[in-house]
């Protein structure tokens, strides 16, 4: 009979390296399974067009590990721009978010992001959790009209589009609402090398 094993995850994307780490820390011994020739899901980094050319294949942004503790310990190599991102608008202009864009979701994005990240529970911090789902229980759609002029409210929904849903939806709101406030709280950094790395 083989090695047993206390946990088997399945899936060596971010969220299964992130079961197995949290599972390794404990103690338990964990197999990782995947059935891609590649281990790491949407954290791959491939030579796409020509050698020594790296491309992210999927995420590119590591948005959470400046603020969240679960990374401090991996000791990441990454790179913060000095502009977290910018909307692109048809006329060639673009809007650029910068890092002292504030909101009370930003400046409290540390307490917020645990709250939000797990099954439901007693909230910490009843407040922030009540204020975001005000927010972050609309569509985009409706709460985007919170930011004034076309521009602001173009790159809300351009965050709130990274929920893959429509922007008529209940709930996108919440996506356009952290993406946001995590660009601002931590800078939206890339990993030296790509996000393989």
């Amino acid at each position: 009979m083989g090695q047993r094993y206390d946990a088997v995850v399945v899936g060596s994307g971010p969220n299964g390296l992130a079961a197995a780490i949290t599972l390794a820390e404990t103690g338990r011994s964990v197999l990782v399974l995947e059935a891609a020739p590649e281990a790491g899901g949407g954290l791959r980094t491939s030579e796409l067009l020509e050698p020594d050319f790296r491309h992210d294949v999927c995420s590119t942004i590591m948005a959470l590990p400046p603020l969240l503790p679960f990374f401090d310990s991996m000791h990441l190599d990454l790179v913060t721009p000095p502009a977290p991102l910018a909307h692109p608008f048809d006329d060639g202009t673009a809007a650029v978010v910068e890092r002292d864009f504030t909101s009370p979701f930003a400046r409290q994005v540390r307490d917020l992001l645990p709250m939000v990240m797990r099954p439901p529970a007693i909230p910490r911090h009843p407040w922030l959790l009540g204020r975001f789902g005000s927010v972050g229980l609309l569509s985009a759609s409706i709460a985007r009209r919170m930011f004034s002029g076309e521009r602001a409210q173009a790159v809300f929904g351009g965050a709130a589009a990274h929920s893959v849903l429509s922007l008529d939806e209940p709930g996108t709101a919440a996506v356009g609402t952290l993406m946001l406030a995590t660009a601002s709280a931590g800078g939206w950094p890339l990993a030296r090398g790509g996000s393989a790395a």
